[in-house]
């Protein structure tokens, strides 16, 4: 099975997810971890392009200790938005990794990043679907099941 982990920054799915993408991972699953966001505003004394490096980097070294692959849709924090380009980048990602399970953040956090990472990765699951929507990679042919993340806020 081909798991497919999408969080909004770069610790998120470490923070939210971990033990359940070890789990698969031991199981012998596939798993895949991506971070639309890449991490560039977590810090009040890092400038902004090396701290993008750092985490980054840091999202490798930590799929790697399950055996995961890491990917990044590489967007800048607080820069997202529910529009057609974002939703086709996360499309291609779909299209790309072909998940049999995708897990995301809730619709109802505390974050606007994460809030709308959800959005866009549900309609994208839709979107991925849909053959006479072109991307580089064609179409995969399941909707495939989707699964919330629990939040940090309001537990």
């Amino acid at each position: 099975m081909r798991v497919l982990a999408i969080g909004a920054h770069p610790d998120d799915l470490e923070l939210l997810c971990a033990g359940t993408l070890a789990k698969y991972a031991n199981q012998g699953h596939q798993v895949i971890m991506c971070h639309a966001c890449n991490g560039n505003l977590g810090h009040f004394e890092i400038p902004r392009n090396e701290l993008r490096d750092i985490r980054r980097q840091e999202a490798q070294n930590a799929a790697a200790v399950i055996g995961a692959e890491s990917l990044t849709l590489d967007i800048a924090d607080l820069d997202v938005y529910v529009e057609r380009e974002t939703k086709e980048k996360m499309t291609e990602l779909i299209r790309k990794t072909k998940p049999d399970v995708i897990i995301a953040p809730s619709p109802d956090d505390y974050m606007p990043d994460h809030t709308l990472i959800s959005r866009i990765a549900f309609d994208a699951s839709f979107m991925a679907t849909l053959p006479q929507l072109a991307t580089e990679t064609e179409c995969h042919h399941l909707i495939t099941p989707f699964y919330y993340m629990d939040t940090l806020a309001g537990v």
